[in-house]
């Protein structure tokens, strides 16, 4: 599949979009070197928004940058992708804890709407629904974490809605009964129920994740 040229209004996180769709779809490969003039002018973008992108890359541990060698893919294994969503389940299930226990009924409210629109929505409308999942958590993660856990959470924000959209063995029926089952908790009021479906959802996601993955032949053998 060609390159996907980027808008000339998109930032350094589009960058990192295209790079992470390169990984997934195995175009770069564990301890492959990526060269930045070639992505400059795949994506038709300036040099800063790609070093910004590479700085972002680095920080989430998916590319290392070596002075005077060049920018080179982490090894892409099983074990680091299920650890990925091992912890933002773990941060993620903070903030729908706190949210439960606080009680913003208009944020509740809120997020009601938003699940019904997702369960409402055409399941063959990936780019939807993904948009609807991450509008959800945001609004979780914004209501219910303090500055730290929100920080910490936003590290993730480019990079689990590409893992979604490229993972096709997810029913749009389990992702909606995965937000829904979290969303009543919080309504009820019980934190620890809500916590526990979160983590327990993004588990299963990243086991999902990684099959699809190990079926397009992407994963490194390291571990």
């Amino acid at each position: 599949m060609a390159p996907r040229p980027v808008p000339r209004n998109k930032t350094s996180a589009a960058v990192v979009d295209y790079i992470l769709e390169q990984i997934f779809e195995g175009r770069f490969r564990s301890g492959d070197r990526i060269d930045l003039g070639e992505v400059c002018e795949d994506l038709d973008v300036s040099r800063l928004p790609v070093r910004e992108a590479i700085v972002m890359l680095e920080r989430d541990g998916i590319v290392t940058s070596t002075y005077h060698r060049g920018v080179f893919v982490e090894p892409f294994d099983a074990k680091s992708i299920i650890d990925d969503f091992e912890i933002i389940g773990l941060l993620s299930g903070v903030a729908v804890r706190r949210l439960a226990e606080e009680q913003d009924r208009e944020v509740i409210t809120r997020l009601e709407g938003l699940v019904d629109e997702l369960r409402a929505g055409p399941p063959n409308d990936r780019d939807r629904v993904v948009e609807l999942v991450r509008t959800i958590l945001t609004t979780e993660h914004r209501a219910g974490g303090s500055r730290r856990l929100r920080a910490e959470l936003r590290a993730f924000t480019g990079y689990l809605p590409l893992v979604f959209r490229i993972s096709s063995n997810r029913s749009h029926a389990d992702t909606v009964d995965a937000h829904a089952r979290v969303v009543r908790a919080i309504a009820a009021g019980d934190g620890e129920k809500a916590a526990r479906y979160r983590v327990d959802d993004f588990r299963d996601a990243g086991r999902r994740v990684v099959e699809e993955l190990e079926r397009r032949g992407v994963l490194s053998d390291e571990a």
